[in-house]
């Protein structure tokens, strides 16, 4: 890790509150949900919610490891003092990205169960860093699939909105295939075993 001076006391109470918040946010996106229906998928092109789960499992791993294993001093090219755009705009899902080919689902977890308890063991982590982070996150840079070279900070940000953003795709699943209808079994059609398409990140 190469961090130089310190985190602004208000960045981090910034911080801590977004990725509790989009943690919650997604638990309960994913509340109520069986294992067999997290594994439907509304068409054979979209993500099932057990598909979006492990996503933001790898991501979040992903984001952390950068964060605190690959950062480097920040130069010239790397952007910077785009974190409170990416907290504003992170959920927008009008906006579609490309996922980059090392986090499209690939059948990592075999239950829901697995892959929440284990986004909730790294989100636990992640609280932790920055709770005890001395460090100013601004003053290094690591690589980003989407943002392209962020500093730190703006690595945070987009790691804390991350969650929110599927946590609204779930909810588009949900909606699709009916789970929250009282008769919510009765004419699902189940495409699990299509393959994962990138581009419904």
């Amino acid at each position: 890790m190469l961090f130089f001076g310190a985190m602004d006391e208000h960045d981090r109470q910034i911080m801590l509150s977004v990725l509790e918040r989009t943690r919650d946010d997604f638990l309960r996106a994913v509340a109520g949900v069986s294992e067999d229906e997290a594994r439907l998928k509304p068409s054979s092109d979209r993500w099932s919610i057990l598909e979006c789960a492990e996503h933001v499992v790898s991501a979040e791993r992903g984001m952390f490891t950068a964060i605190t294993q690959r950062s480097a001093p920040l130069s010239p090219h790397a952007g910077h003092g785009r974190e409170e755009g990416f907290l504003r705009t992170g959920t927008d899902r009008s906006r579609r990205y490309t996922t980059s080919a090392s986090l499209v689902p690939t059948g990592r977890f075999a239950t829901l169960t697995d892959a929440v308890a284990r986004f909730r063991e790294l989100r636990a982590h992640t609280i932790e860093f920055v709770a005890a982070c001395r460090a100013d996150l601004r003053d290094v840079e690591v690589p980003h699939p989407i943002g392209g070279l962020v500093t730190g900070q703006e690595c945070l940000a987009l790691l804390a909105i991350h969650p929110a953003r599927h946590a609204a795709q779930i909810r588009e699943v949900r909606e699709a295939l009916g789970l929250d209808e009282p008769d919510r079994m009765a004419t699902h059609e189940t495409h699990s075993a299509a393959k994962p398409k990138a581009r419904f990140d």
